[in-house]
C-alpha cells in the first residue's frame, strides 16, 4: 500500500562537530498530494534549476560568487578547446562517474554525461586532457582483481566526444594517484603522478614505459605551520612562454583549515630540474574565518581571451559535510613570469565574470521516472547493481530490494547542494520489503526514514552527506515524484 504522509525533520543547522555544523535537511515521505504542482516545465533545464533554489553562480550582472559547483565536485580537471572548456572531477565508488561537464565561460557549466559507465574499483582525482583530435581522461583506482587481491593502478580512457562514447579503461599497471600528462617540444610524453613520481608514456599515451622516478620534491612547508601531512598530490602542468609550470597540492586534504595548499615550481624540461616559486603558496586558506577552508588541488589554465584563471576546491566553512565544492579565481603573472592571486581576489565574494557565453548550467535534481534511463542525478552506490535491480520508467522507479537492512541494500544517491534543503518521495512498500530515503555517507546513515510498515529509524556519522533511495528485503519497492527543493 501507499503509506500515508510521514514526515522527518534532524535538528541539523545548530549541530556542530569540529569546526563545521550540517546542512540542515528536511526529508519527506509523502503521500500522492506531492509538490507535482509546482514543478517546472520538463523541457526547461534552467528553470527547472532555478524552482529547485540550487545556488548558481552567475549573478547575472557581469559577476559571480563562488562556488561554481556547490555540493561534492572535488579534485577539478579542466581543458580548453578552443572556446571550449570541459571539466571532470573524482567520482569516488559511484557508478555512473567521471561526469564531463561543459562551459564557455567557466562559470555555467552545462553536463555532456559520464566518461565511465562501468564500475572498476575506487576512482579518485582524474585528468582531462585534449591531444591529436583525441579527449583522453586518465584516473586512479583502487581495484579488486579477479583472485581478490586489491592493487592501487591508473587507468586511461579515449573519446573524439567529450559526449562519448568513450573507451574501455585500459589498466597502465602504475601505482601512485592524481595522474597528468605532459608533452614536451619534440612530442615526448610524460606521465606525472603522486609524489612527485613521473613515468615515460608511449607515444599513443596508452601504456608506460620504463619505471617512475622521482622527479620533483615538493617545496618545502615551514615547520611551524599547522598541517595534515607533506603529503606531494595533485600534478598538474602546463606550458607558458619557456617554461613547464608544475602545480601541486601539499599538506593533505581534510586536517585543519589551513592544510592543503597549491604551490608552483617551474622548468625548462617537463622532466625537470624544478624550480619552487619563491612565493609559495600561491593558494591557501590562512585564517580560520574565512569562508573557503583547505583549498588547493588546483587547475591553472588560459582563457580563449588570454586571461588566466585557477579552477580548485575547497570545504565551505561550517558546511563541510556538503563536500569540497569546485571554485574559480583569477590569475595574473608576474614580471618574473610566476603565477599570483590578484591582490583583492577574494574566493569568498564577488568576483568579475569571465568573457564567454552561457550554456546554461547544472541539472535538476528532481525526478518523475519518466524515463526508462536514470537521470544524471542519481549515482548506484556499493556493490554493483544486478540485472533490473533500478527499473525507472512510465513515472515509477522500481528497486528490487536485497541484503537485509539498508546498509546491505540496494542503494541510489543524489547530491544535496544547498545549506538546507527539503527532499520528498512517494513510496510503495509490500511485504517483506524495508525502503526509503536516508541521509548517507559511505554506507552509513545520518538518518531518514525507513519503512516497514510504519518502521522509523535514525543512525548517525559524520562525513559528506548524500540523500539516498533504498531498499532491503525481498519484493520489489516502487518509488514515484522524488523532488528536491534548496530552501
Amino acid at each position: 500500500m501507499l503509506h500515508p504522509a510521514l514526515s522527518w525533520i534532524p535538528a541539523l543547522s545548530g549541530c556542530r562537530a569540529p569546526s563545521f555544523r550540517f546542512a540542515a535537511a528536511c526529508l519527506v515521505l509523502a503521500a500522492a498530494a506531492s509538490a507535482a504542482g509546482d514543478r517546472a516545465p520538463a523541457d526547461n533545464r534552467a528553470a527547472q534549476v532555478k524552482a529547485e533554489g540550487q545556488p548558481i553562480a552567475d549573478r547575472g550582472d557581469g559577476t559571480y560568487l563562488n562556488p561554481i559547483l556547490p555540493g561534492d565536485y572535488p579534485d577539478p580537471s579542466v581543458v580548453r578547446v578552443g572556446y571550449d572548456y570541459y571539466m571532470t572531477h573524482t567520482p569516488g565508488t559511484a557508478v555512473p562517474g567521471l561526469l564531463v561537464w561543459h562551459s564557455r565561460d567557466l562559470v555555467n557549466w552545462r553536463p555532456l554525461g559520464p566518461a565511465l559507465t562501468k564500475p572498476v574499483g575506487d576512482v579518485w582525482a582524474p585528468d582531462i586532457s585534449f591531444r591529436g583530435g583525441e579527449f583522453i581522461i586518465y584516473f586512479p583506482a583502487m581495484v579488486t582483481d579477479p583472485d581478490g587481491t586489491r592493487r592501487r593502478t591508473n587507468f586511461v580512457i579515449t573519446a573524439k566526444d567529450p559526449a562519448g562514447p568513450w573507451s574501455e579503461p585500459i589498466d597502465l599497471r602504475v601505482g601512485g594517484i592524481d595522474p597528468c600528462p605532459i608533452a614536451d617540444e619534440a612530442g615526448n610524453r610524460y606521465l606525472y603522478l603522486s609524489g612527485g613520481m613521473m613515468i615515460r608514456l608511449a607515444a599513443d599515451g596508452k601504456k608506460t614505459e620504463g619505471q617512475p622516478v622521482k622527479a620533483y620534491a615538493g617545496w618545502p612547508i615551514p615547520a611551524d605551520w599547522n598541517i595534515e601531512c607533506f603529503c606531494l598530490e595533485s600534478p598538474k602542468l602546463f606550458r607558458r612562454g619557456g617554461y613547464y609550470y608544475l602545480v601541486s597540492a601539499q599538506g593533505g586534504t581534510a586536517g585543519p583549515s589551513t592544510s592543503h595548499m597549491a604551490v608552483v615550481a617551474r622548468a625548462m624540461s617537463p622532466a625537470g630540474p624544478w624550480t619552487n616559486m619563491p612565493s609559495n603558496p600561491l593558494l591557501r586558506t590562512r585564517h580560520r574565518a574565512e569562508r573557503w577552508w583547505s583549498q588547493g588541488h588546483g587547475t591553472i589554465l588560459e582563457a580563449a581571451d588570454g586571461t588566466w584563471w585557477m579552477m580548485y576546491h575547497a570545504y565551505e566553512n561550517d558546511f563541510r559535510s556538503l563536500g569540497r565544492s569546485t571554485l574559480l579565481v583569477p590569475v595574473e603573472w608576474t614580471e618574473d613570469g610566476w603565477p599570483r592571486i590578484p591582490e583583492g581576489a577574494d574566493p569568498g565574494g564577488p568576483l568579475r565574470k569571465p568573457a564567454g557565453e552561457s550554456v546554461g548550467h547544472g541539472f535538476p535534481l528532481s525526478d518523475d521516472f519518466v524515463s526508462e534511463r536514470l537521470g544524471l542525478p542519481w549515482r548506484r552506490w556499493g556493490a554493483a547493481a544486478g540485472p533490473g535491480e533500478f527499473r525507472p520508467g512510465g513515472g515509477v522507479l522500481r528497486v528490487q530490494a536485497r541484503g537485509a537492512s539498508a546498509g546491505e541494500g540496494a542503494m541510489l544517491t543524489v547530491m544535496a547542494l544547498n545549506h538546507s534543503y527539503e527532499a520528498q518521495v512517494e513510496v510503495e512498500v509490500p511485504a517483506g520489503t524495508e525502503a526509503g530515503l536516508l541521509l548517507v555517507y559511505d554506507r552509513e546513515f545520518f538518518g531518514g526514514l525507513e519503512m516497514s510498515g510504519y518502521h522509523h529509524e535514525t543512525f548517525r556519522t559524520w562525513g559528506t552527506l548524500k540523500i539516498a533511495l533504498f531498499a532491503a528485503g525481498t519484493g520489489t519497492a516502487e518509488f514515484r515524484d522524488f523532488r528536491y527543493r534548496g530552501l
